[in-house]
């Protein structure tokens, strides 16, 4: 790990830094680019720290730096107007490294750490630091704990879609009870239900690793795999995309489903207990595409459809019965 008393490896890695924002360079460019990683074991997390600080504290001209902590500002006002100010690549390298010399990697953790979440019937679209967005669905938790070395981000409840931006550099690792997630490159949903983790892939590709499995699963697009609490991995499957991602448009599609699992997605939409008077109604199969936001009109269609009769039983709790 690099330290912060490292002035000549910071002022370096911010020049490869600032010299490869202006374009991949020639062939030769690229080798000696290289050879400076492989010369010394410091120089590659020296390399991604310097990029981290650079997304942080270098916007595009005209841009204000946004940090949302006002406790940092201060400790980086002066080596951001540095930054902002140098007029050539030579001078905004040594702001940079004068920041990074000031600026131990633990900070970068802090810095980059958040946390977002929706209610019942909530949508959230986060565009994090490193330009990649997450969609959380409805009842859902996301932690970010974005380090110098990786991004990673943990889902604690519910369901979101991941839209990475891919750095070989610094791996995306969306973290689940029993499991990891690994971007390649990739836009893919990742839901926790009652009996598992499910991964599904859009684009791309993504490696899922769980506490019990001693292989890594490479999941390529148009696949999806589960994998229950205790960590065991299932075989990947094919999968619609347009059904997984139904949800980013207020839908809810059911293709034979039995009426426990519509029940229980309906019940993640919305603040209210659903409940089957006779056990034997819990596998009749239901077919449709429902608005997650209007449960008066889905219980209305499952009772047309089905031999069931709803009812009210209590604030907030609805019984469907024969």
């Amino acid at each position: 790990m690099i330290k912060p008393t490292d002035p000549n490896i910071a002022e370096q890695a911010s020049h490869w830094v600032l010299k490869r924002l202006d374009g991949a360079g020639s062939s030769t460019e690229q080798r000696a680019f290289q050879a400076w990683l492989d010369a010394d074991p410091r120089h590659l997390p020296a390399y991604r720290h310097a990029a981290a600080v650079w997304r942080n504290f270098a916007p595009s001209e005209g841009q204000p730096a946004d940090v949302n902590l006002t406790n940092a500002r201060a400790q980086f006002r002066e080596a951001q107007y540095q930054i902002r100010r140098a007029r050539n690549r030579r001078l905004r390298g040594l702001a940079l490294a004068a920041l990074l010399v000031a600026t131990p990697p633990l900070t970068w953790n802090w810095l980059n750490s958040a946390e977002y979440r929706t209610g019942k019937g909530q949508r959230l679209s986060v565009a994090l630091a490193d330009g990649s967005r997450v969609e959380l669905n409805t009842d859902s938790r996301l932690r970010v704990n974005y380090a110098w070395q990786t991004r990673q981000v943990t889902l604690e409840r519910g369901e979101a879609v991941f839209d990475v931006k891919h750095d070989p550099a610094k791996p995306f690792e969306v973290l689940a009870p029993s499991g990891r997630i690994r971007d390649i490159g990739t836009r893919f949903n990742v839901y926790q239900g009652r009996d598992g983790t499910t991964v599904s892939v859009m684009e791309g590709e993504v490696e899922v690793a769980t506490v019990s499995s001693t292989l890594n699963e490479r999941l390529p697009a148009g696949s999806q795999i589960h994998f229950d609490a205790r960590g065991s991995l299932g075989a990947p499957t094919a999968f619609d995309a347009d059904t997984v991602t139904a949800w980013q448009k207020n839908l809810l599609v059911f293709r034979n489903a039995p009426l426990t699992e519509v029940l229980e997605q309906l019940s993640r939409y919305h603040a209210v207990d659903l409940q089957l008077a006779d056990p034997a109604l819990r596998d009749l199969k239901v077919s449709g595409d429902f608005p997650s936001t209007d449960l008066t009109g889905a219980l209305k269609v499952i009772a047309a459809a089905l031999p069931i009769k709803i009812r009210q039983a209590a604030s907030g709790v609805i019984v469907l019965d024969r």
